[in-house]
């Protein structure tokens, strides 16, 4: 097991670092993620709470910690299995890690980095675990129509299925972050539909949902500047959190065939 250290590494605001100080929610989040013999890549280890659970039921752990303090200490008392990564996780060439399951407590200022790394290197991975800021994760696991609905949960869900775990009270982390966290996974699905221009697609209701309270009728005139005449479709009295995915999709198909959305 891990050798006991005299040292402490504090938590450094700059980084954002709240660090799990509970052995019950390490068990807890490693049991969700239901580790098997596998590769993990390890988010942020910290103080190693967590990576010492992981070790017990992982082929092998790569420890990813941003913080050369931290990083020192796990490599003093790492385990056989425990590989320590002094990275910033972001510039992680996860290819080289193919296969591998992805655990993490992710600093809440960097979710949406951490977010679109994992799309953009989704292939290199099997599935993903992360805790990360409860109001954030309801934007995740968010429907329709919900308070929490927003471009993200559309970009998110095109990829990944996205499945809820539990929600950990601030107290369980030193220093206690001012509000809870949500621990969620990540499965990778296949997408409702291809598109040919990614980037644009999810632009496009980024832009849309500037205009969240708007019927889309109106929504659509704030984010081309002019009314689109040639367009008829029985969702433009709706508001853009009403829309599936699918309804986006048949938005941007009919908006694709005129020119004025050509020239955006």
């Amino acid at each position: 097991m891990f050798i006991k250290s005299r040292l402490k590494p504090l938590a450094k605001k700059r980084l954002g670092q709240h660090f799990l100080n509970s052995i019950y929610i390490a068990r807890k989040i490693v049991n969700f993620a239901d580790i098997k013999e596998e590769v993990v890549i390890e988010i942020g280890a910290g103080k190693g709470m967590l990576t010492r659970e992981l070790a017990k039921k992982a082929r092998i752990v790569y420890a990813v910690e941003i913080d050369p303090e931290c990083a020192t200490i796990l490599k003093d008392k790492a385990l056989n299995n425990v590989k320590i990564i002094n990275a910033d996780f972001l510039d992680l060439n996860l290819k080289e890690y193919a296969g591998s399951v992805i655990v993490g407590n992710i600093p809440y200022s960097i979710t949406t980095k951490i977010i679109e790394k994992l799309v953009k290197d989704r292939e290199s991975f099997q599935k993903a675990f992360l805790t990360i800021q409860k109001e954030y994760g309801e934007r995740l696991l968010a429907q329709p129509g919900s308070t929490g609905y927003s471009s993200i949960t559309c970009y998110v869900n095109y990829y990944f299925n996205v499945f809820k775990g539990f929600v950990i009270p601030p107290s369980f982390f030193s220093p206690a972050p001012k509000v809870s966290s949500i621990v969620i996974g990540l499965m990778h699905k296949e997408p409702p539909f291809l598109l040919d221009d990614e980037i644009e697609f999810f632009n496009f209701i980024k832009g849309i949902f500037r205009y969240r309270r708007k019927i889309l009728k109106n929504a659509l005139i704030n984010y081309f500047g002019s009314l689109l005449v040639e367009l008829s479709h029985p969702i433009l009295y709706k508001r853009p959190e009403q829309l599936h995915l699918n309804d986006f999709f048949n938005l941007y198909k009919d908006l694709k065939s005129i020119e004025k959305f050509k020239e955006q």
